[in-house]
């Protein structure tokens, strides 16, 4: 008996040893902004890989849609298995790191290599940062396992280059066939660094030693943490001031091509447009969480300048919930965005007042001309003449995936004057038809379309697609009616201070994702799922510093990080 309580306590004793050993070495979390170098001009994190995947496959999304695609309810790598291989760091070595990785992203800047004679490729400038809270040994082994399977399936199956700089092995695939495309990464003790760019993952290594600064004293970092609950999200992500402007500056000229084709125009915009965005746009943030049965993501951009205030009075809202517009549109819509302004054309001119506050006059004119460039594609050729003889609220919509352009629709408020501005785009010399309360104009030149008063609303747009909407309207299948909209949560497309909601077809998206697990499609049972779970819903509202975003979505900004980076 004696020995046996002897055995009983030795046991006893053991197992605590254990416990404490476990508690005591377990993952214990680091705030990995302190990885990422302070002149990162994008910055995103998360701290558990696990908790992701988890929210991922447990969202009544996932559930309604994973079913009907032959996938199972739960895929293998969730509930309380990664949970268990963190603590004890029983497991493979993948395995231990994945369950224990906190990650984080940061984007350097570009980069520029020539694809022709004429034309530069330019790319980010982008690496990754994993602190595992597990031993070296086992980190190197995830990396040639996680970071080569990737290289073969990204690169072209390149060989494992391995070499040794200031101590830290490093690894190299580089594009076979010559490409120029390269992944490297480094292991210094829990922490592996994963880059495009050699350059990239030493300076988070240097940011880990100490010799060049992190980002985590960065005031703009803590603050939008805080105003999007970046420390209980699931994702948090981070640009500073000046970040746009960079990306303004490489792509600018690619933008300004479509607003004019006048090369000296085209210069001075290429110029002053990253100087409105740095005077006018401050930090950004972006934030994921599981909400309303699948993935809600939350973007803010700061408004500065005084900006923000200056919006205010031109973009106060008219109220109220309205689906005329929707009743005007095909119930198979691929993207329809509704805004909502108590004056369309003070919301267009006091916007323009507010943006051209930050520049000089000649910047000010440039302003106007890039406004009218926005609103032109649309067929409005006089836009504040044609928005003051708008009603409140308007649609824009692309009724095909692959539709070049958009259908607006507009609430009659002075029809002479609208029918003047819709003369204008299509041309007096346009053929009118009439059938009940349609009249049909269509232009004798099919690069101006044609315009439809519908009852109280005008339809502008292509030929094709404003008799597609009107042949909807005649039919009864309209977006009104489709089950994409009746299942939308109401609170994003009933208004509640938002300016612009929008409803997209995400169906393609989610095959995509569902298609990386596998399993057999129940045709039928999958397009019924996805007819209720395969739309995002979004709401853009004027805040008190700035600009904030809302959409949810079956699997959100995670959705595209699978399809384009996870294995089938």
């Amino acid at each position: 008996m004696v020995n046996l309580r002897r055995a009983l306590v030795a046991v006893l004793l053991l197992a605590l040893s254990v416990f404490a050993w476990l508690w005591f070495t377990r993952a214990r979390r680091v705030d990995m902004a302190a990885y990422a170098p302070a002149d990162s001009i994008i910055y995103a994190e998360t701290d558990s890989l696990p908790a992701v995947f988890d929210a991922f496959t447990s969202s009544d999304a996932w559930r309604e849609l994973a079913p009907a695609a032959g996938v199972g309810a739960r895929p293998a790598w969730t509930g309380w298995l990664p949970g268990f291989v963190s603590f004890t760091g029983l497991g493979t070595a993948d395995a231990v790191v994945l369950s224990r990785a906190q990650v984080a992203v940061a984007v350097l800047g570009f980069q520029a290599a020539e694809e022709s004679e004429t034309t530069l490729k330019l790319s980010p400038r982008v690496a990754l940062v994993a602190e595992t809270h597990t031993s070296e040994w086992r980190v190197k082994g995830a990396v040639e396992s996680l970071v080569g399977d990737f290289a073969r399936r990204t690169l072209g199956a390149p060989p494992l280059e391995r070499k040794e700089v200031d101590g830290v092995p490093f690894y190299l695939w580089a594009e076979q066939g010559g490409g120029r495309r390269k992944l490297v990464a480094a292991v210094e003790g829990s922490v592996a660094v994963v880059g495009n760019d050699e350059g990239a993952v030493r300076a988070c290594l240097d940011v880990r030693r100490g010799a060049r600064p992190s980002l985590a004293g960065d005031g703009g970092l803590k603050e939008m943490r805080a105003r999007l609950g970046g420390e209980g999200a699931l994702a948090f992500g981070y640009a500073p001031r000046g970040s746009l402007t960079k990306g303004v500056e490489v792509f600018a000229p690619a933008f300004v091509g479509g607003v004019s084709q006048e090369p000296q125009i085209q210069s001075v915009m290429a110029t002053l447009l990253p100087q409105l965005v740095d005077r006018t746009l401050g930090d950004s943030g972006w934030a994921a969480r599981a909400a309303g049965g699948g993935v809600e993501d939350v973007y803010f951009v700061t408004l500065a300048g005084g900006v923000s205030e200056r919006l205010r009075a031109p973009l106060a809202l008219a109220g109220g919930a309205d689906d005329a517009e929707a009743a005007a549109l095909p119930a198979d819509a691929h993207q329809v965005s509704f805004y909502d302004f108590r004056s369309p054309e003070e919301a267009y001119r006091g916007t323009g007042a507010a943006l051209s506050s930050q520049l000089d006059v000649a910047g000010a004119a440039l302003v106007t001309l890039g406004l009218r460039a926005l609103v032109k594609p649309f067929g409005v050729e006089n836009p504040r003449e044609f928005l003051g003889a708008c009603g409140p609220r308007l649609a824009t919509a692309r009724l095909g995936a692959e539709s070049e352009g958009k259908v607006l629709v507009a609430h009659v408020r002075d029809r002479a004057a609208l029918r003047e501005q819709a003369l204008a785009r299509v041309g007096r010399g346009a053929r009118a038809e009439r059938e009940g309360d349609v009249e049909l104009l269509v232009s004798s030149d099919p690069e101006r379309g044609a315009a439809a008063f519908a009852g109280d609303l005008l339809l502008m747009g292509s030929e094709e697609d404003v008799r597609r909407c009107l042949e909807a309207r005649r039919g009864g299948r309209t977006l009104r009616e489709a089950e994409a909209l009746k299942a939308a949560p109401r609170a994003f497309l009933e208004g509640g201070g938002a300016l612009v909601r929008t409803l997209a077809d995400d169906r393609e998206s989610a095959r995509a994702v569902l298609a990386r697990f596998g399993g057999r499609a129940s045709a039928g049972q999958l397009e019924g799922a996805l007819a209720r779970r395969g739309y995002s819903v979004s709401e853009s509202r004027l805040a008190d510093t700035g600009f904030e975003k809302r959409t949810r979505s079956a699997f959100g900004v995670f959705g595209e990080l699978v399809t384009r980076l996870a294995p089938r």
